[in-house]
Order: C-alpha cells, then structure tokens, then sequence
C-alpha cells in the first residue's frame, strides 16, 4: 500500500498550485477551469482523489510518465482507479507545495501530501495515526492546455 498511496500524492501534487486544503464536499474544477488558474489546480487534484475523479487526475499524467521506482502511466492509472473504485474514503491533504522553474518551460514541483483511507482529511487537523505523509519531486511538462508529470520521485515520512 505504501507505493500506492505515493503514486497517488505524486500524481495529486504534480502541478504548479498554491496550497490549499480540501473541502468537506469536494468538487474539483474542470480542467478548462483549472488550467486557465494553475494556482488551483494542485488542490483541484486532490479534492478529485477524495471525490474518487481518476479522469480528471490521469489527464494530467503525461502517457511517457515514469517514476524513480519504474511506475508508469498505466500503474499510475492502476492505482488511481484502484482507489477510485474503493468503497472506503480516500483522505488526501497537499500540507505544501514549492514551483520552481525547469529546463525547457518545465516545472519543477516539490510538495507535501498526506493520506488517510476511511475519512476525509480537513485542513488544520491533526493527522490521525493511520494516516501517511509522502515527500514528492516531481517534473511537469506544459502539454496543450494543460500540465502533465512526466517524471518524479517520493518518499514517506
């Protein structure tokens, strides 16, 4: 479960976003909408893995996406459905977020995130012991109108 829940914050965080905790009843943005306010769109991903979206997620995973460990686009897709289609909650929480400009227009994106299975996770709450916190570097592509990671590594707190 632990390569599966860090696939899961690499993909949530993989954008250039401010921070900002999910709400109780997440609705993530379109990705017409978060693309024209980039600011959104990390948060928007992590509210779509609460609302278990695994489109809205995996159309901002370029189809070349590899990570350090050798996960790829489809085990990312994997994962993400894999959860999506659980009947248990997924909590998911972008704690923080750094953007940093990459060779070629690329971002580079640096982030915190944080996951819990059974309940939500609201902003400024204690973490409850279940849940895992998962450092994540990861490099996106701007791809038509959108961001696409295309390559990362993570590890757990």
């Amino acid at each position: 479960m632990r390569a599966s829940l860090a696939s899961i914050a690499a993909v949530a965080i993989s954008f250039p976003l401010a921070a900002c905790g999910p709400t109780d009843e997440p609705t993530p943005v379109t990705p017409t909408e978060a693309e024209e306010k980039g600011e959104e769109l990390a948060p928007a991903l992590v509210d779509a893995i609460q609302a278990k979206q695994p489109v809205f997620v995996m159309d901002h995973v370029a189809p070349e996406f590899v990570d350090e460990g050798g996960l790829d686009y489809f085990g990312v897709r994997s994962l993400v459905e894999a959860y999506a289609f659980r009947d248990e909650e997924v909590g998911a929480r972008l704690e923080s977020v750094s953007i940093q400009p990459a060779a070629d227009g690329a971002q580079a994106v640096a982030a915190r995130v944080s996951f819990a299975l059974g309940q939500r996770l609201a902003e400024g709450a204690a973490l409850p012991p279940s849940a895992t916190t998962y450092s994540l570097d990861l490099v996106f592509e701007r791809r038509g109108a959108r961001w696409q990671a295309v390559r990362g590594r993570y590890r757990r707190e």
